[in-house]
């Protein structure tokens, strides 16, 4: 992480409020080192250009979902169940505005950003979390196109806000608790899985989930324009 990181954290955040408010596009380096009362050059000296400061707040985020995922499933092993774990996913998704746009692909906010995200890394996470739970038996094995199909259903409920935005009467809870009911009865075995089972799952998946927080802080370390003169 940068030498001085209360000063990185604090131009990050900066970084986000500004990309939340404007969009990639609009925001310039000058914008973020007056969000965050520090010189243009002091930004400079943490990330020598504006994709690699924006990229690393992106990882910051994404280190922070991940963590917020893998908290949970340690204070409850059940989580790691498909239907459970996706609405898990879902919930702290929706919290964290800058996750929400690199899991819908938001192009309006992320601009040029889209292009640059990790999308290789989280599609062979995903497909290496949807192998652990389907050898487990976790998962139907008579779905097609198991991480697809899995993938598409999902992230409908993360895009049908955008579509029909003020459905009344549905709070964000029970859209995941819908979501939770529809990968339980398409995508889940009909019987209770053998909670050694689930106990063996939750430690492979957290097993994953780790060492995806470390490639995350070790790309955000190769971002960090301060690791050259250290």
């Amino acid at each position: 992480m940068p030498r001085d990181t209360a000063r990185a954290d604090r131009i990050l955040d900066a970084a986000g409020e500004l990309l939340l408010r404007h969009g990639y596009r609009k925001v310039t380096i000058d914008d973020v080192a007056r969000q965050a009362g520090v010189g243009k050059g002091t930004v400079y000296l943490h990330w020598k250009t504006k994709v690699a400061l924006f990229q690393s707040l992106l990882v910051r985020e994404s280190v922070a979902l991940v963590e917020d995922v893998l908290g949970a499933l340690r204070a409850d092993p059940d989580e790691v169940r498909p239907h459970r774990l996706l609405r898990l996913a879902y919930l702290v998704t929706f919290r964290r505005p800058l996750a929400l746009a690199l899991v819908t692909g938001d192009t309006e906010m992320l601009g040029a950003l889209r292009e640059r995200a990790d999308s290789d890394r989280m599609q062979e996470t995903n497909e290496r979390f949807y192998s652990v739970l389907a050898e487990s038996g976790l998962l139907r094995a008579d779905v097609p196109d198991l991480a697809y199909t899995l993938n598409a259903a999902a992230l409908g409920f993360f895009l049908a806000d955008d579509y029909k935005p003020a459905v009344s009467g549905i709070d964000r809870e029970l859209k995941a608790d819908a979501l939770a009911h529809t990968i339980r009865y398409a995508f889940e075995p009909p019987e209770r899985p053998d909670p050694a089972v689930v106990r063996a799952v939750a430690d492979r998946i957290d097993a994953l989930l780790t060492e995806l927080i470390t490639d995350y802080r070790e790309l955000f370390d190769a971002l960090d324009a301060a690791n050259a003169s250290r």
